[in-house]
């Protein structure tokens, strides 16, 4: 899916509908990453997994997506996130994948400028940086990419109405399907 170097992935078990990807992430620390593809809604017999990616709590299994490791190695990272989304529709094929940054959601502005260390003022610097990291590698490979996906936009969590694709324009959340 993309020529950035990945780490290797292992497909973790599991008795629930989700699947999920560790890796490790070696940068200045090493961290255990997830991937994790949830089945989050059904349409027209289709089912929709939520792409969530973020730190791994071995113990108890959760992922922590709003966490920033900031270990040095996040092109790797991402390009680790990406190269699962061939292995998921594989086994997947009739599934389509929703992205969304855990920092998209209104919530995440309102308890960000509560919180806000970088004092942003009227405009957050942290509302919708993740959604834009998948926003750039779409729009720069989006030729690529239509060959082999259909891609639909959400330019509002408000009014949820998905538009087809177009780069360069701004979309809060992404739907993905594999052509067939």
């Amino acid at each position: 899916m993309n020529n950035i170097p990945a780490y290797k992935t292992e497909l973790l078990e599991s008795r629930t509908r989700k699947i999920q990807y560790l890796f490790e992430s070696r940068g200045h620390k090493s961290i255990i990453k997830a991937i994790e593809y949830t089945p989050v809604a059904k349409r027209n017999g289709k089912v929709i997994y939520n792409l969530g990616f973020g730190d791994y709590d071995e113990e108890n299994g959760n992922i922590f997506d709003d966490s920033n490791s900031n270990n040095g190695d996040m092109r790797k990272v991402f390009s680790t996130v990406l190269n699962t989304i061939p292995k998921f529709f594989k086994e997947n094929e009739e599934a389509s994948i929703w992205i969304q940054g855990s920092d998209s959601a209104h919530k995440f502005k309102e308890l960000c400028e509560a919180n806000c260390k970088k004092n942003c003022e009227e405009l957050c610097k942290n509302f919708n940086r993740r959604i834009k990291t998948y926003r750039y590698y779409i729009n720069k490979n989006f030729v690529a990419l239509s060959k082999e996906y259909i891609l639909f936009g959400l330019k509002n969590e408000k009014k949820a109405i998905l538009t087809q694709y177009i780069p360069n324009n701004e979309y809060v959340g992404i739907l993905v399907f594999k052509k067939k």
